[in-house]
């Protein structure tokens, strides 16, 4: 094991919304995972109140130590949720995830192993069908074999792809020749330290909605100095399927959108984890 994997304190920040089943498949991966984060914290953006004691049921006998943070359901509000779970976690180092995403064994080591200040971490997945996702929803156990079973089950055709493409990016960056917000920050799984994100005030909850909230991240993070890199290889990690709760288009890319595009955008935004009174 890694000197970093050993030293250095380490929250998982996992975000929900009324998926009380695949939240559970997620958490119970982190109990096989060859290093476990230190404390876990959930950010419920305004679950029904039947799935939230269904999430509080079983934090309480989870094993990993955890925290439970929740607000009032006034729409999609995933920079808000993720900014009160990051205020309540006391980690050096954070990995943020979503509820649907089932990690392999070794992901988060893969994380740790290639952490620095400076620099932030994006995963990739491989996607899981219905037929594949339904034993685990239904209580499936969730052990190595299966988690590796779920892996060779899952579509990761795209991975190498996106690999190519982000490693472009990458390069184009560094020409400064690249959009201002690429290589994209995809928040199904990313990893950075706390510090980094206090840089840039986390996500800005601006954006209220569907959408672009981790775009406008990604663009603070790099605005700030920092650098990137794929572990879409080597951070394996499988999504759940599910129906999604995406709007229809037209209901928040007006919104969103024009907030995006503003010419001018502060490192620092002025509503993420600390708001100017």
């Amino acid at each position: 094991m890694c000197y970093t994997c050993r030293q250095m304190k380490t929250s998982l920040i996992v975000n929900v919304y009324n998926r009380a089943a695949w939240l559970k498949a997620c958490l119970a991966a982190l109990l096989h995972q060859t290093v476990r984060p230190d404390e876990v914290v959930v950010a419920d953006d305004g679950s029904t109140p039947e799935q939230v004691e269904a999430v509080k049921g079983f934090l309480a006998t989870f094993p990993i130590p955890n925290h439970y943070c929740y607000q009032e359901d006034k729409g999609f509000r995933a920079a808000a949720a993720r900014n009160m779970a990051i205020r309540q976690a006391t980690g050096e180092y954070l990995l943020l995830i979503d509820c649907d995403i089932v990690l392999m064994p070794d992901a988060l080591e893969q994380h740790l192993k290639r952490a620095e200040h400076n620099r932030f971490l994006l995963g990739q997945v491989a996607f899981l069908d219905q037929s594949a996702t339904r034993p685990v929803l239904e209580g499936a156990p969730l052990n190595i074999e299966a988690m590796e079973a779920l892996w060779h089950a899952a579509d990761g055709s795209h991975i190498a792809e996106s690999e190519r493409r982000f490693e472009k990016n990458r390069l184009l960056r560094a020409l400064h020749l690249t959009k201002r917000h690429k290589p994209q920050l995809i928040s199904n799984h990313f990893s950075l330290f706390r510090s980094d994100m206090v840089k840039v005030n986390g996500f800005d909850e601006a954006y209220e909605g569907w959408g672009l909230e981790d775009d406008d991240l990604g663009m603070r993070l790099y605005q700030a100095g920092l650098s990137v890199r794929s572990v879409f290889r080597e951070a394996r990690a499988v999504h759940l399927c599910h129906e999604t709760h995406k709007p229809e288009r037209g209901r928040w890319v007006s919104q969103n959108r024009d907030y995006f595009d503003r010419r001018e955008v502060a490192t620092y935004c002025k509503k993420g984890l600390r708001q100017d009174s």
